[in-house]
């Protein structure tokens, strides 16, 4: 028995699938379609250098920030303790307003070790503008008016020794009357202004 031979598939190409239009007109909907598919790709191509650019500095910026030594934990409290150390210092140097009978009793212990006398004292408390950085700071000073009786070598030898034992002293007003007869002692009188701890008071 005779079988028909199978019909071979004819090759269908792209426009004959296209809707059956004039041949301009399938060419203007290919052109249409390749235009819709083209112009966002060369935008986006267009747009790529730029975007490098910015990202590439952006990465720029990321290696600094993590090439920057971070400071640790540890570092931080070491300075905060280096800082409490000094303020601790500070207030040891500094004394306090309510140190005043202290402060005579040194003074007359410092004028008897000298070999003079302390004749007359007054104290008073007031505040005085410093500068510290720039910036003006009020603390608290305390006045000591003295009178002094003795020798004029000891009363120097007196004024020298202040620095050491009130390291933040501050002496004024220094007269010396030397007797003016035999077997007299000489006399002086000083202003002594001791700054103060702020926190102290």
């Amino acid at each position: 028995m005779i079988q028909p031979e199978p019909e071979e598939k004819k090759r269908v190409s792209l426009l004959d699938k296209l809707p059956k239009l004039g041949r301009a007109s399938q060419l203007m909907l290919l052109v249409g379609i390749f235009l819709i598919v083209f112009i966002p790709l060369w935008v986006i191509n267009q747009q790529q250098p730029a975007k490098q650019v910015e990202l590439r500095h952006e990465l720029s910026l990321l290696e600094i920030i993590l090439q920057t030594p971070t400071t640790k934990k540890e570092t931080l409290e070491a300075e905060i303790k280096q800082v409490e150390a000094r303020t601790e210092a500070a207030k040891a140097v500094f004394p306090s307003p309510d140190q005043s009978p202290e402060i005579i009793n040194n003074l007359l212990e410092l004028a008897e070790s000298n070999g003079i006398s302390v004749t007359e004292t007054k104290v008073s408390t007031s505040k005085e503008p410093i500068t510290v950085n720039e910036n003006e700071i009020e603390y608290p000073v305390m006045t000591f008016n003295i009178k002094l009786q003795g020798q004029v070598p000891m009363f120097q030898n007196f004024i020298l020794a202040l620095d050491d034992n009130f390291p933040t002293c501050e002496v004024n007003d220094v007269k010396f009357v030397i007797a003016a007869e035999e077997g007299e002692e000489d006399t002086a009188s000083l202003k002594i202004d001791v700054f103060c701890y702020e926190g102290s008071e």
